[in-house]
């Protein structure tokens, strides 16, 4: 996979404009006026036949003219023009270039022929391509702008902005504006037939001025890209914050196994970007103000809880209570900064946790702001959220103290001030502390702060390697299609995960051969690779204890499995021995196209669908994955004990998680899904068995350059 260098393209010294106009309404037009009204300091070759000059600067015949090693070039032509433009700007030694140009796979089968083919150039030339079909880029820093979209020039703050939707970029722009902030990067992606979503966090991420990155994500292209860019996000400690859509689920594609209907490409995703600490965020709004936040606050370098000032005791509650909805902790001041408080406050404010300084102390605004002070000194307050309302004649007072609060603190301090006016508000855009609207969306997005921040001190971000293998990889003979339970088990067993002693037999006396060989009580079902669900077909029977009953138990699983499904082969009768109660789990794996294979574990048993309980990560996972992922669930409480039962073993079903996943991985090249539900889970020092096991493979053999053993090796 490329790397691309984009240094030339976000910092040019020089620009080319093919097909530029001097009409700056049009698409070719607006850079080069942009460019010029911005007072870029850099070289401009506007490039059209039809113009001598536009906007007082020489234009060029045709791309042959360019001097050689232009920075960039800004493509504005039509679609069946664009890679001949760009096979001449590469006999110029284009450094990079973006295309506006739209006519690509966005309309069709010819138009993604054409992109397929400016793909493979790009990937040839290796030269860094933005679009097609996209609204450029700025760097308000370097005055830079390859854009036709409207540009914020009034404000300008380090943080970088990137969307795969070109009106997205635009209304965030407004936005962000709105809170006081400004993008310096500002990137709409359009088809992205070079350089895609996660190259551009990858470089953002490493540059210094950088404080904090932002993107509207459809999807993802390339999990090489992604994992790059999100490394160096965390080596960086770049926050990222990302608004993901597109969350609907989409199931495996026959959707065979519990796993299939349960692994959604949204939960998929989320479990990914959980682990590399990227804030994923439900709205544009609250995009906006957790970059605004990151922003404009201080990131403190140690852990503490939340502190709530309040001079409204409504708004003091509304905070509170989003704080227990968000998680959110509000810290416990200590007993001395309680008495400095009593000291310096009305005898009536309440001192707990909101602390209402009542409207009374703007009689004495000392007072006030030395109160706000002493709360930032407790140690066991992190942030301290200070909250007002209207007052607009106070800004000229209020502005300059809260700004030295904020220059005297490493901790976060945020003023929540209501209701202001526009004057205001442009005094706060001026000022320097953090300024935020409303209650609601302030603790929201300090949500989205102190779980980053949590994560950032305390998380570990380990990459899996083959020398933490629990087991030795397996070269297993391929399935295709649904693989009845027993060879299920067999593949299983062979990852050291334990299974029932089980035969399958093809007669009754064999099977009461088995039960007796086994030993009382069995379970038995149904063997057939048309039959995924056993218990649907009543193909399931359970505490058999005799001979009598096996002899009866299999007549009666021969008919039912008959009746359900007349045209399905049955192979035989698994004959198993009857597994001790215990917690039941679902441990299984799906094929995504992005990530590869992904494990799902939750509560299992016949309710797994309808309470959903399921976290998914993609594989391997390390033991640290397995653990955290048996600790994301609900049902984890149970698994410690609960009403006198348990503890459960939580070791072995971590160890289980880990080969299962090693088994999913390695397996790749076939293993289309895993199913094995129920995972009984023993007390404590007793193991884990699993139960029952669907593996489906793919439904013909499909070619690999490499095995994902062979990786692994």
């Amino acid at each position: 996979m490329i790397e691309f260098d984009l240094k030339p393209m976000f910092s040019p010294q020089s620009i080319a404009i093919i097909g530029a106009s001097s009409d700056e309404s049009k698409i070719g037009g607006r850079p080069l006026y942009m460019l010029k009204q911005i007072g870029f300091k850099g070289e401009i070759f506007p490039v059209n036949p039809k113009y001598l000059e536009i906007a007082g600067y020489r234009c060029l015949p045709d791309i042959q003219s360019l001097p050689k090693h232009v920075d960039l070039a800004i493509i504005a032509v039509k679609s069946n023009a664009v890679l001949s433009s760009l096979e001449l700007l590469a006999t110029r030694s284009i450094k990079s270039a973006v295309i506006f140009s739209s006519g690509f796979a966005e309309v069709g089968a010819e138009g993604i022929e054409m992109q397929n083919k400016l793909t493979g150039f790009i990937k040839k030339s290796g030269i860094p391509v933005a679009g097609p079909n996209c609204n450029g880029f700025t760097n308000l820093k370097e005055n830079v702008i390859a854009s036709f979209s409207p540009v914020n020039l009034d404000q300008v703050d380090p943080i970088a902005f990137i969307s795969q939707s070109g009106a997205v970029a635009t209304v965030t722009t407004k936005l962000i504006r709105d809170i006081g902030c400004g993008y310096q990067y500002l990137v709409g992606t359009g088809n992205e037939a070079g350089v895609d979503f996660f190259d551009y966090v990858n470089y953002f991420a490493q540059q210094q001025e950088v404080k904090v990155i932002g993107g509207y994500l459809e999807g993802a292209r390339n999990k090489e890209s992604m994992d790059r860019a999100l490394a160096s996000c965390l080596e960086n400690e770049k926050p990222l914050v990302l608004l993901k859509v597109g969350n609907s689920e989409k199931g495996a594609d026959a959707a065979t196994s519990h796993t299939g209907s349960l692994a959604g490409n949204s939960a998929i995703y989320r479990s990914y970007l959980n682990k590399k600490n990227v804030i994923q965020v439900n709205s544009e709004e609250e995009l906006v103000d957790t970059l605004a936040l990151f922003n404009n606050a201080k990131l403190p370098s140690s852990l503490g809880d939340v502190a709530l000032v309040t001079g409204s005791g409504g708004a003091g509650i509304i905070m509170a209570d989003k704080c227990e909805e968000y998680g959110v902790p509000l810290a416990k001041l200590h007993p001395e900064t309680t008495a400095k408080l009593k000291d310096l406050l009305p005898s009536f404010a309440a001192l707990g946790n909101p602390i209402d300084v009542t409207a009374q102390v703007l009689q004495t605004l000392d007072n006030l702001f030395e109160s706000i002070e002493v709360i930032l000194n407790d140690a066991n307050v992190g942030t301290v959220v200070y909250y007002m309302q209207l007052w607009d004649h106070l800004a000229p007072t209020f502005i300059p103290r809260l700004e030295q609060i904020a220059s005297n603190t490493d901790k976060t301090f945020i003023v929540c001030w209501s209701g202001v006016a526009d004057e205001t508000k442009q005094k706060f855009r001026e000022s320097d502390f953090c300024w935020m609207p409303t209650p609601s969306r302030t603790i929201r997005a300090l949500k989205n702060m102190n779980e980053y921040n949590r994560n950032r001190l305390t998380g570990s971000y380990k990459k899996f390697s083959s020398e933490e293998r629990m087991t030795v990889p397996q070269a297993l003979e391929a399935v295709f299609g649904n693989a009845n339970e027993h060879t299920g088990k067999t593949y299983l067993a062979k990852y050291g995960i334990s299974v029932p002693t089980g035969k399958v037999v093809t007669s009754i006396q064999d099977a009461v051969n088995a039960a007796e060989e086994i030993g009382y009580p069995v379970v038995m079902k149904i063997a057939s690779e048309q039959i995924a669900h056993k218990s649907d077909a009543g193909g399931v029977k359970i505490n058999v204890k005799s001979d009598l009953e096996v002899k009866a138990a299999y007549d009666e699983i021969w008919t039912n499995a008959k009746n359900y499904n007349p045209n399905a082969q049955l192979e035989g009768i698994l004959v198993e021995k009857m597994i001790e109660d215990g917690i039941e789990v679902i441990i299984g794996s799906v094929q995504d196209p992005l990530f590869g294979p992904c494990i799902l574990f939750g509560i299992g048993g016949i309710f797994v669908e309808v309470f959903n309980d399921v976290v998914l990560r993609p594989a391997p996972l390390t033991r640290e994955d397995a653990y955290e992922m048996v600790q994301s669930i609900k049902g984890y409480t149970i698994l410690k004990g609960a009403r006198g039962k348990g503890p459960y073993d939580i070791g072995t079903l971590v160890e289980t998680l880990v080969r299962i996943s090693e088994f999913s991985f390695d397996q790749s090249e076939w293993l289309k899904e895993l199913d094995i539900n129920p995972v009984i889970v023993h007390e404590k020092g007793k193991g884990v068995t699993a139960v029952d096991a669907l593996i489906v493979g793919n439904e013909k053999k499909v070619s690999h350059t490499n095995s994902a053993i062979e990786a692994v090796r």
